[in-house]
């Protein structure tokens, strides 16, 4: 591995936000280099018989979900009580499955987060009526990432003005920038627009994109304003650098791979930065270091799930370099003791904290598992074995189990279709709900 220089202390003054910044992405770039390629313990240990068990009863909720969503009922009050069921079901398989604790159960199925994922849901249908499933999905993966540091830090789970906004920033910026059909040269004009406009600079959009995304923008200065907010938009002008820099993995074999580190957890930890300060408007020292971290291997965890993605595309990460050179076991392993390491440091200890770091650290098990099951001509038989020892599923059972639940959510919402003209089963829920107000906690 490159070497990484350990981080310098921090200075006896207050840095600005892009100095903090800048050390934090040292820092985390200093923690990964200093993690050992070495599986840490993911879970108890699984037998192969519970694992036949697991899967078998896996298939079985997957039939029963399934048919549930074939006969979603019409009716509020029918309507909810169909959904405590569905809700019902999922917590006893979790608690008997999966282990799960039984502070899932309120983390996990809280009423506030379900309120918040409709309401981002049903404004981005108003703000765009053609928004496509796997846009609404982006900005909705970073309204999920925004629940839970409200939730880490105490506040209402609600869809604030700001985390929609810079939600759906992502679906409007990313679309063009990953276009191979948009020239590079027209690519860098529109990031300078947006750079001036996150500046607070007067620009005049160009077309009904620049309109869209400068309206995002307008959006967060509503409900933060710039003269006593400063740190919103320096977080957001810092994630747009780093979305900036990231264009250079793409076909850059010039890139070393501490280029390629600082570029990860530049873009990651900032990200998650920005999604702290559109929550709060303020932040703690404490909880800036942990939203970096968190962001920090969730970007890695992107990496290691697009790998084959990546690869295809001539997007350069350390994943795909390191999958040039053979399996991509030990950084793998790196990175689950990685999380642990970020997860660990005892930093920021607010409210209930201990049992939401144990949910996300679960969360991103359940995710670095699933890209090796996705992707097992990537790894060798003795590290899929192991990880799966400590897994309530083997991998290849994973595999299926995706496949099945694909294949029958896809009939379901077939029959939905003919049954109602919903596309989905989120279409046919907002259409049979009251709109929500945005910025309104459901307890």
């Amino acid at each position: 591995m490159h070497m990484i220089a350990e981080p310098r202390a921090a200075v006896l003054d207050t840095p600005s936000l892009p100095e903090r910044s800048e050390a934090l992405r040292d820092e985390h770039a200093w923690l990964w280099a200093t993690t050992q390629e070495e599986l840490p313990v993911i879970g108890p240990a699984v037998g192969a018989r519970r694992h036949w068990v697991n899967a078998r009863a896996a298939s079985r909720l997957i039939d029963e979900l399934s048919a549930e969503v074939g006969r979603v009922p019409n009716g509020e009050e029918a309507r909810r009580l169909w959904q405590d069921t569905v809700r019902e079901r999922l917590q006893r398989f979790g608690d008997a499955r999966l282990g799960w604790p039984t502070g899932y159960r309120r983390l996990l199925f809280g009423d506030a987060f379900f309120a918040a994922s409709k309401a981002c849901a049903r404004q981005a249908r108003a703000f765009d009526p053609q928004i496509s499933v796997d846009s609404l999905f982006q900005a909705l993966r970073n309204v999920w990432i925004g629940n839970s540091l409200q939730m880490l830090l105490d506040l209402p789970v609600v869809l604030n003005p700001g985390l929609f906004a810079y939600s759906m920033l992502y679906p409007l910026t990313d679309n063009l920038l990953d276009d191979a059909h948009v020239t590079g040269a027209a690519k860098r004009a529109f990031n300078e627009r947006l750079r001036r406009r996150l500046a607070g600079l007067s620009v005049a959009p160009i077309d009904s994109r620049d309109e869209a995304v400068f309206g995002m923008v307008g959006r967060i200065e509503q409900e933060f304003p710039r003269s006593t907010f400063a740190d919103v938009y320096d977080s957001l002008l810092a994630i747009h650098g780093g979305q900036v820099r990231s264009l250079d993995q793409h076909d850059s074999p010039v890139l070393t791979g501490a280029d390629l580190l600082t570029i990860s957890c530049e873009k990651g930890g900032s990200s998650v930065l920005a999604d702290l300060y559109v929550i709060a408007g303020r932040a703690t020292p404490a909880q800036e270091h942990f939203a970096f971290g968190y962001g920090v291997f969730l970007q890695l965890l992107d990496d290691l799930q697009d790998v084959e993605r990546d690869s295809a595309a001539g997007h350069e990460t350390l994943f795909t370099r390191a999958g040039r050179r053979g399996p991509l076991d030990g950084l793998t392993a790196r990175l689950a003791r990685f999380i642990d390491r970020v997860l660990d440091r005892p930093r920021f200890e607010a409210g209930r904290f201990a049992d939401h770091k144990d949910l996300i650290r679960r969360n991103c098990m359940t995710l670095l598992v699933g890209a090796v099951a996705e992707q097992p001509r990537r790894f060798t038989r003795g590290f899929r074995r192991t990880l799966a020892s400590q897994w309530p599923f083997s991998v290849r059972a994973m595999r299926r189990l995706r496949r099945r639940a694909a294949r029958r959510y896809g009939e379901a919402t077939n029959v939905l279709e003919r049954r109602t003209g919903a596309t989905s089963v989120l279409d046919w829920l907002l259409a049979q709900s009251a709109p929500e107000g945005a910025h309104s906690p459901v307890q």
